[in-house]
């Protein structure tokens, strides 16, 4: 099972959510009494909240809890190309595969899942370092400075990530996964087993008198 977990970014993602929560409680310490809790498209604070750090803690409960879900499934779940609990078209049809046909896709679908954790954790990163330094600009009088402009890129980079990448994995895993396929019969080739498609039925034409 470990040749399909993808180690750059379930390690790289393991460091982050560590330091993600340690930064959320050292914000929240410092965070001041009145703090943005919501934005307009261009970073701009436009509500704000002055009744306590609850909407704060929110919004770090459910940074993590999203992440540490995706980092738990890049885990266990996906390492075991055996395990039915994973939804995947044609089902039944995919486990039909021969084991060592079915450990690509699931390597990829690893390396998938621990990119997008990883944008995951710079988006939320990003929103409660701009959420943070806005309340700060507020408070303080001070002027908006490379970290609040760093979080607000921060913001729309990770969402193109979370937006553009799984359109371009899905584009490229046919190529991929002939690739790994190359050497068996053309009937052979793709993710169903051979046979599960019926062919096309042929149209018939009227007889011509």
């Amino acid at each position: 099972m470990n040749e399909i977990l993808h180690r750059p970014s379930f390690r790289a993602n393991t460091i982050l959510l560590a330091g993600f929560l340690v930064l959320a409680i050292w914000l929240g310490m410092t965070l001041p009494d009145r703090y943005p809790v919501h934005f307009d498209l261009a970073g701009n604070p436009t509500r704000w909240e002055e009744r306590g750090r609850g909407m704060w803690i929110l919004l770090v409960a459910i940074g993590f809890l999203t992440m540490a879900k995706m980092h738990l499934i890049q885990w266990g779940l996906l390492r075991d190309p055996d395990s039915r609990l994973l939804n995947v078209p044609h089902k039944e049809l995919f486990f039909r595969l021969p084991r060592e046909r079915r450990i690509p896709v699931f390597r990829r679908m690893s390396r998938m899942l621990g990119l997008l954790n990883t944008a995951s954790i710079v988006l939320f990163t990003a929103i409660l370092l701009q959420t943070w330094w806005s309340a700060q600009v507020e408070s303080t009088g001070t002027t908006a400075g490379l970290v609040l402009w760093s979080a607000r890129w921060g913001v729309w980079i990770a969402l193109a990530v979370l937006l553009v990448f799984p359109v371009v994995e899905g584009v490229a895993a046919p190529s991929a996964e002939a690739e790994e396929t190359r050497g068996a019969t053309p009937s052979s080739s793709g993710f169903l087993p051979t046979g599960s498609v019926p062919a096309r039925r042929r149209s018939r034409s009227p007889p011509t008198r």
